[in-house]
C-alpha cells in the first residue's frame, strides 16, 4: 500500500509523469525507432517520485489523421491495459517503455468508454516525426 503525497507534491509528480508518458504518445518524436502514436494522456498517480505507481490513465487528445483516431481511441476514454498488462498499480516509467513500439508495430490497448463500456484498441504505430521547432 503506498501512502499518499501532498496535495503540491502530488500535483507535481502528475505533471512529471504526464510529461514521462505524452512524450511517449505524442506526435513529436526524437526517437527515429520509435513510432507515431497521435495521442496525449492525462494521468492519475500515487507513490513517489522516483517510482510513480499509476492511478488510472485517461485519453486527452487525439491527433487528427493520426494512427490513435484511426485505431478508434477517443477523448476520455480510460486506459485500463497496454499489451494485456493493467495500468492500475503498475509503475508509469515502465509503462512509459512499454508504449514506445516501433513504426509498423501494433500497440494494443484495453480502454473504457465515457459510456462505460470495455473494448479493444489497436493502434499500428506510424513512421517518427520529426521535432516541431
Amino acid at each position: 500500500m503506498h501512502q499518499s503525497l501532498p496535495r503540491a507534491a502530488r500535483a507535481a509528480l502528475c505533471a512529471s509523469v504526464l510529461w514521462l508518458l505524452a512524450q511517449s504518445a505524442a506526435a513529436v518524436e526524437i526517437n527515429p525507432g520509435r513510432g507515431r502514436l497521435g495521442f496525449t494522456v492525462y494521468v492519475e498517480v500515487d507513490g513517489s517520485y522516483s517510482k510513480p505507481i499509476l492511478k488510472s490513465v485517461h485519453v486527452q487528445e487525439i491527433e487528427p489523421g493520426s494512427p490513435a483516431e484511426a485505431g478508434g481511441l477517443k477523448v476520455e476514454d480510460r486506459i485500463l491495459q497496454v499489451q494485456g498488462k493493467p495500468l492500475a498499480g503498475a509503475n508509469a516509467r515502465e509503462v512509459a517503455a512499454m508504449i514506445q513500439v516501433p513504426p509498423g508495430e501494433k500497440l494494443r490497448l484495453m480502454v473504457l468508454s465515457a459510456d462505460g463500456a470495455q473494448r479493444h484498441v489497436t493502434i499500428v504505430a506510424g513512421p517518427p516525426v520529426r521535432s516541431r521547432r
